[in-house]
């Protein structure tokens, strides 16, 4: 699907923190468009998967989750495609597993997690990730988010 101006701007409002819950009058004034072809687009963008679902952002502080942190894996080897395909659906599976990531370069997985406290964190390694085969892991704690939950419209 080839994104027009008006999709790009209807992706903008839905973005928007200060819209609590965008009613499809509030997007079409800021736009600059209608109700019914907002509506249109929406459900054109929600067809072509450009719009994958809606979320809330939760602080996760404020519900007693204040430690963020990424985990670096790398699987042991050799791993046959499909035992790797086993621990991909196994992270995804994991609820306190925020986000899976598969990048290009040193590590196998990349994942971002929340918890209460280091306990909770050491608990979750020793139960999950220690039942991963892995070469290497490393953890890293977040201090502060400064940026989180924003997808760029823009290059």
């Amino acid at each position: 699907m080839k994104l027009d101006m008006l999709d790009m701007k209807i992706l903008e409002a839905l973005q928007n923190p200060q819209m609590l819950a965008p009613k499809l009058s509030d997007i079409a004034k800021s736009v600059g468009t209608t109700n019914a072809t907002v509506y249109r687009r929406i459900v054109s963008l929600k067809k072509a998967n450009v719009i994958l679902g809606h979320t809330t952002n939760i602080d996760s502080r404020l519900i007693g989750k204040s430690l963020k942190a990424f985990i670096y894996l790398n699987l042991a080897k050799p791993l046959l495609p499909e035992e790797k395909q086993k621990v991909a659906a196994r992270l995804a599976e994991m609820d306190v597993v925020e986000a899976a990531y598969e990048p290009i370069g040193k590590w196998t997985y990349i994942i971002k997690t929340s918890h209460g406290d280091i306990g909770s964190l050491n608990t979750f390694m020793k139960n999950e990730i220690s039942k991963i085969p892995c070469d290497d892991v490393q953890i890293d704690i977040i201090l502060n988010v400064v940026k989180e939950g924003h997808t760029s419209l823009r290059d």
